[in-house]
């Protein structure tokens, strides 16, 4: 069991004593509250000498602040230090004032924040909440009074800190929008008003005549706000842009020049986009292919003299190589060209070398070839054809005939079993069929159907009854395979009904042996070259014959010779035919108005005195002789600064010029991917710059509206009428 702490009368009446400062009150009139305190301040430890003496000037300087008269005793530095418990008075006054000016709810903030300390310390130290809180106050109004340009300063932050989110959240109630200036000057009035007399309304707890200034300065304000945020804005904004033209570096390049390709390369949709076009082009592109807004810009510098040959000559040069470049790059990705006459004749003297030794070595052979079921076959076709197709089933039985010996009859028509002389029959109906596929009309197509099935059972006997035969069909067969392929790939370009489908000749391609596939290949190409032989100085036609209008000529393109090569082909000739156009425009283009307004840009300064001829005479008349040669004077002076101001601006301007002609003639490489990154360290550090503006602006809007309460003068001082509203 805890010990019981006995009574002493003595102590508890002393420390009565030195907590009221007079005669302590008998001890029939026992106070528990006051025990209480009694008993908290025995359980902690004394102070030492010093303490003491801190603890007694801490309580003097906040006993009695004010003398007669209402105005404060000034505590020194030291004093407001000791009593902010180590804060500067200067800070605190800054804080406290920022707190209490932020509109509406700053005195509600502030009453709650001086409560809740007061709370604090009666609790920790067992002395009155009154107290406290009256000793709170009382530095409050001291360390303020003390540091009156921190307390301004705080509180213009605080009223700025606090009605700028209500901007943010709301900027066309607060006239921030995106409206007329006349519509935002009406919603800033208006808001402020509100804001004021709300403001003010809590601050005087409900007083209608203070509720009614605080409206009245507040619409004043809110209608001067947006007037004076969007010049702080510019200020702020104009200032930055200064600034930064001249620290952010350029890869060499003025202020004015790397101004006008920072504007150029906005408009082409940023320093990202104008390098993704440099690397689709490739070399040796320009910065003036990249974007109209680059063209346009080169435009105009080909206008005035001083720049024009640092424009033309470039594009003349490059313009002069385009053909060794187009040739050189398809080569490159396609391989080279050969003429088809060469190929086909190369191609039958292999046959001819390769494949009738193939068949003189299997029809040499002594063997009899039964043609019975072909013979049959020519007798019934014949008994149903009349005209052209009977005619040639007719020549087609006698070239399976021979005359020879027949016993008991003599010399007659026989079947020819010979497998040379079938085999030259076969060769014999292939001419038939060739002759009548060139003829018109029905009678024409069904004796190429006749004749067409007496060659195929022709062929069959020799195949199946001749050793060696087949294999000398395969070999021939992939001879006029080829033949056919090379005829094929010199197709691939025309358009038309009949021209073949990507997915046909895709199909059709993956079915070709090695052979067939390279001979078709070699078609293509040729006729690619062809192409480039007719339209080389057409670049346009070039792109739109080798590339097609729509996706057929580059997907059959990229089944014969592959996706990557076909790609590169279309990256040489659409960087051709924009090399093409860029010079057009450029060199020989017409007084569009983008080039007017761009020329219009860049036009020097012209040098020029000024015109102050009145001056003289106008002294004279006012002032006589004397006053007229004085004028002349001024006149000349200034006529001669003036001239030598334009003619330094004129200098400034055609060096620009210079610089300007250099950027949009560079080639893709290192010196341009340097001037792309400082435009874009520019690009970032003017966005910063205009963030710094908009938020100046916003700030200064939420100054000017924000302090209504200031601008009436009222200072609120004592203990607010509606509880937690305000002091």
């Amino acid at each position: 069991m805890a010990d019981i702490e006995a009574f002493d009368p003595d102590a508890f009446a002393a420390f009565k004593a030195q907590a009221a400062g007079t005669q302590a009150a008998p001890i029939e009139a026992f106070d528990p509250d006051a025990y209480a305190a009694f008993k908290a301040r025995q359980s902690r430890p004394a102070l030492d000498p010093s303490q003491a003496q801190q603890l007694a000037a801490a309580k003097a300087a906040t006993a009695a602040p004010y003398v007669e008269g209402g105005l404060p005793d000034m505590p020194s530095s030291e004093d407001l230090y000791r009593q902010g418990a180590g804060v500067p008075a200067s800070l605190y006054a800054a804080a406290s004032s920022a707190m209490y000016d932020m509109p509406i709810v700053g005195p509600m903030l502030t009453g709650a924040s001086d409560r809740l300390a007061a709370g604090i310390r009666s609790y920790r130290d067992g002395t009155s909440y009154g107290d406290e809180l009256k000793r709170i106050q009382d530095y409050d109004t001291a360390a303020k009074a003390a540091h009156p340009v921190a307390s301004t300063v705080g509180g213009v932050a605080g009223g700025i800190a606090g009605t700028a989110p209500m901007i943010m959240a709301a900027p066309a109630l607060f006239g921030a929008g995106e409206a007329a200036l006349p519509a935002r000057l009406l919603a800033s009035t208006v808001s402020g008003g509100a804001l004021g007399g709300a403001d003010a309304a809590v601050r005087s707890g409900g007083d209608l005549d203070a509720t009614w200034k605080g409206g009245a300065a507040g619409s004043v304000l809110g209608g001067a706000a947006p007037v004076l945020g969007a010049a702080v804005g510019a200020g702020v904004r104009n200032a930055g842009e200064f600034a930064a033209s001249r620290l952010a570096p350029t890869a060499g390049f003025g202020s004015a020049a790397a101004g006008k390709i920072a504007d150029d390369v906005a408009a082409s949709g940023g320093a990202d986009a104008v390098r993704a076009r440099l690397a689709d082009l490739g070399q040796p592109a320009m910065l003036m292919d990249t974007s109209p807004a680059f063209t346009g810009r080169a435009q105009g510098l080909a206008v005035e003299p001083a720049t024009r040959g640092a424009i033309v000559t470039p594009l003349e040069t490059r313009a002069a190589g385009a053909n060794t470049r187009i040739r050189g790059d398809v080569d490159q990705a396609l391989g080279p060209a050969a003429e088809p006459a060469t190929v086909e004749a190369a191609r039958q003297q292999s046959y001819d070398r390769v494949v009738p030794p193939l068949y003189r070595q299997a029809t040499g052979q002594p063997v009899q070839v039964d043609t019975s079921n072909v013979l049959g076959m020519v007798r019934d076709l014949r008994s149903q054809e009349k005209g052209p197709a009977a005619d040639a089933l007719d020549r087609a039985w006698g070239l399976l005939h021979q005359d020879g010996d027949v016993p008991g009859v003599g010399r007659a028509a026989i079947p020819d079993r010979r497998p040379e002389a079938l085999h030259n029959a076969k060769e014999a109906l292939d001419a038939q069929i060739a002759q009548a596929q060139g003829q018109m009309g029905s009678a024409a197509a069904s004796t190429v159907n006749r004749l067409g099935q007496v060659r195929g059972a022709l062929n069959d006997a020799l195949e199946a009854q001749v050793p060696g035969y087949a294999d000398a069909n395969r070999t021939a067969q992939q001879y006029l395979a080829g033949r056919d392929a090379l005829a094929r790939g010199q197709t691939l370009l025309s358009g038309g009904r009949d021209a073949v489908r990507p997915g046909q000749l895709a199909a059709e391609t993956v079915g070709m042996s090695p052979m067939e596939q390279f001979m078709q290949r070699t078609g293509l190409r040729s006729e690619i070259d062809r192409h480039l032989g007719t339209t080389l100085n057409d670049r346009v036609a070039l792109q739109r014959d080798l590339m097609g209008e729509g996706d057929f000529n580059r997907a059959r393109l990229a089944t014969v010779f592959g996706e990557e090569p076909t790609q590169r082909l279309a990256n040489t000739v659409g960087r051709e035919a924009q090399f093409d156009r860029t010079y057009n425009d450029v060199v020989r283009g017409s007084q569009t108005a983008q080039r007017t307004a761009s020329a219009r840009d860049i036009t020097p300064r012209e040098v020029s005195a000024g015109s102050t001829d009145v001056l003289p005479g106008l002294a004279t008349i006012l002032g006589g002789a004397d006053a007229g040669a004085s004028a002349l004077a001024t006149k000349a002076g200034m006529g001669g600064l003036k001239l030598a101001t334009s003619a330094a601006g004129r200098q400034a301007d055609l060096a620009s010029n210079q610089q300007l002609a250099r950027a949009v003639t560079m080639e893709n490489g290192d010196a341009l991917n340097a001037l792309l990154d400082a435009i874009e360290r520019r690009g970032r550090m003017m966005q910063r710059v205009g963030g710094y503006g908009d938020a100046a602006a916003l700030g200064a809007q939420a100054g000017a509206i924000s302090q209504a309460d200031r601008t009436r003068g009222y200072l609120p001082s004592s203990l607010p009428t509606v509880p937690f509203l305000g002091r």
